[in-house]
């Protein structure tokens, strides 16, 4: 049997298990960053089912008549979104020459253009699965999700 000298500097010049040290150090790293990308891909996911909400009820403004009452589309655009109705905001505005109006149903005077908008703002959120580290102390909101909102308008007329 060989001195525990000769044995051990044997064992240091041995180069079979590096590789494995190196994957034991690099999986957990690795691991890591593709949860990561995970959590991100799901929140953005979960904007685009916000901002395809918002779309499917524009759409249908756009394929109907004008009229002067939209809040019909809250209830909609929140089934849509899997939100509240408190979630979603329906607005809609009469511009003439580029200056906003008091009244939707309102006439500009002769000359002037004419147009009349409806805007669907949509708020929810995402709650992250990991939801520890520097990002998430600066993104998340008070109660550990993170707000996403979106907003687009048509104009009608």
């Amino acid at each position: 049997m060989p001195p525990l000298r000769l044995r051990l500097t044997r064992l240091a010049r041995d180069a079979r298990g590096a590789s494995m040290i190196e994957l034991g150090l690099f999986a957990p790293v690795l691991a890591v960053m593709v949860m990561g990308i995970g959590d991100v891909a799901m929140g953005y996911s979960r904007k685009l089912t916000l901002e395809q909400a918002a779309y499917r009820v524009l759409e249908r403004v756009a394929v109907g008549s004008v009229q002067t009452d939209y809040t019909y589309l809250k209830a909609e655009a929140a089934a849509a979104a899997g939100v509240p109705e408190s979630n979603v905001t329906v607005d809609n505005w009469l511009e003439c020459d580029g200056v906003r109006q008091a009244q939707f149903d309102g006439i500009c005077p002769d000359g002037q253009m004419i147009s009349r908008y409806v805007q669907i703002a949509i708020a929810g959120s995402y709650r992250p699965v990991f939801s520890a580290g520097p990002l998430a102390r600066r993104y998340n909101g008070a109660d550990g999700n993170v707000p996403i909102s979106v907003s687009t308008a048509l104009r009608i007329q």
